[in-house]
């Protein structure tokens, strides 16, 4: 009688343990994720800015079309 109840606390054990380990997992993903997607968002950001500082530097010299054109990895990221 002892040793299944020993077998069945082992078995929870094990259950919580593998499901708070599964947990940690999935958050610790979700949170990499989460941090290259910001990545990503600043790098666009900083392209944005250079491109419209670009744009606003041609009007003020009074330069005719065309205009400067966007970077040409504006908005192009891997899967």
């Amino acid at each position: 009688m002892n040793d299944d109840l020993l077998i069945a606390l082992v078995g929870l054990v094990g259950a919580i343990v593998g499901a708070a380990g599964s947990q940690m997992f999935t958050a610790a993903k979700t949170h990499l994720e989460a941090y290259m997607l910001a990545q990503e968002m600043l790098a666009d950001n900083q392209r944005l800015w250079q491109w419209n500082r670009s744009l606003i530097d041609h009007i003020y010299k009074g330069l005719g079309p065309p205009p400067p054109e966007p970077p040409d990895d504006l908005f192009q990221h891997e899967p």
